[in-house]
């Protein structure tokens, strides 16, 4: 006799609590802030105030949350710079999981204690991006909006397929401009070069795509990045 079976009936994602609960879990979150964040939680970057490291590991104590390195890689280049990425886990107490992940680069500025800095920096950004993710809305870091500071805009030719642009955009720009949030890529420096890798969060492939390619980038499916094209100038996203 051949087993039955039983097809079960599709049913859509449900939210976990009603909107008045979640309205009153944000504001509690707000208040919080409030109570336990002052000035030197804050940075100011472009006119906005933005949680330093600080301010996100106030907000895991009280909110109970454990972390964890998953990940941590270092790649030396031929010219004596390097990058450290680091995978975080965030773990809360009823189970919840958030992974924060994070590159530093020895280019990206003048570090005082290059080896410590660039590893403690990579280590900040991935653990404060697990906490946000979990707990704040994904809001962005002062530490990671420090690494998107961009230099003034250049004239400079675009991609050939678009025509000469008018202005050179940050590659953190011409995502923004096509809506799609520039968090979702890690922009790196490598031997005087700029790679844009996409990280498991980026779903807008068809707009990133069309963003970068308007600012001289070129998708490389062997290595998995968008790549300078040759005739493009230096991208003004140093990291």
């Amino acid at each position: 006799m051949a087993e039955s079976t039983e097809i079960t009936p599709f049913k859509p994602v449900m939210p976990l609590a009603t909107p008045e609960e979640a309205r009153k879990g944000w504001a509690a979150y707000e208040a919080l802030k409030a109570a336990l964040l002052t000035g030197d939680d804050y940075q100011q970057i472009a006119g906005k105030a933005f949680i330093k490291r600080s301010g996100f590991r106030k907000i895991a104590v009280y909110f109970g949350l454990s972390d964890k390195i998953l990940e941590q890689e270092r790649v030396d280049r031929e010219d004596k710079s390097f990058t450290w990425r680091i995978v975080v886990e965030a773990r809360a107490p009823n189970g919840r999981v958030s992974v924060g992940v994070s590159m530093c680069d020895s280019a990206e500025r003048k570090f005082t204690h290059l080896e410590h800095d660039v590893y403690a920096t990579a280590h900040t950004r991935a653990k404060s991006r697990a906490i946000s993710d979990m707990i704040a809305g994904g809001a962005v870091s002062a530490e990671e909006m420090e690494a998107q500071e961009e230099r003034p805009p250049r004239t400079v030719e675009g991609n050939p397929h678009q025509g000469k642009a008018s202005a050179q955009l940050s590659v953190t720009e011409a995502l923004t401009r096509a809506g799609v949030d520039p968090r979702l890529v890690e922009i790196h420096r490598e031997g005087g070069a700029t790679y844009v890798y996409p990280t498991s969060g980026l779903v807008e492939w068809t707009s990133a795509k069309a963003a970068l390619e308007v600012i001289g980038y070129g998708w490389d499916a062997a290595s998995k990045r968008w790549e300078r094209l040759k005739h493009a100038e230096t991208d003004q996203d140093s990291r």
